[in-house]
């Protein structure tokens, strides 16, 4: 075996990508705890809040894929339980009747707080742990891990 195979086997913090993985499943984990009294996954809460601080102007579900980075199958998977649930519903567009937008519910107006404490809870509960320096550095080199390659 070579460095990199041990890299990979090793703790989950000797490889970029392991590291990542385990932080995401705990926010995962965190984020569904704190949202199972109101019925609501983390990618839900987000689109709750996404909806509720963009209620001013038409939010299309192209919108939520760019936002969230996720296909159109797994929004529009999300979309219709939420809908299921009376979380959210449509409308059609009335410049464009081929669109829809998406709106919520007053029961979805209700989740809004608990969801966006959820939310910031969790993030609270991660930054909590770095110094301001360190969140700082955080931000930067993920930000760097993420700029997409041109």
């Amino acid at each position: 075996m070579d460095a990199e195979d041990s890299r990979f086997w090793g703790p989950a913090t000797s490889m970029l990508s392991r590291s990542i993985h385990v932080i995401d499943q705990r926010v995962y984990r965190g984020m569904n705890a704190r949202l199972a009294p109101y019925h609501l996954s983390q990618q839900q809460a987000i689109i709750v809040c996404f909806l509720k601080e963009h209620e001013s102007k038409p939010v299309y579900q192209k919108d939520l894929e760019h936002e969230m980075g996720l296909t159109n199958p797994t929004v529009t998977a999300m979309i219709k339980s939420m809908m299921a649930n009376d979380v959210v519903y449509k409308i059609k567009d009335k410049a464009d009747g081929r669109f829809y937008q998406l709106k919520l519910t007053p029961h979805g107006i209700e989740l809004y707080e608990p969801a966006k404490a959820a939310l910031m809870s969790t993030n609270a509960a991660f930054e909590d742990k770095l110094s301001p320096a360190e969140l700082a550095e955080l931000e930067r080199l993920l930000g760097k891990v993420l700029e997409e390659n041109d």
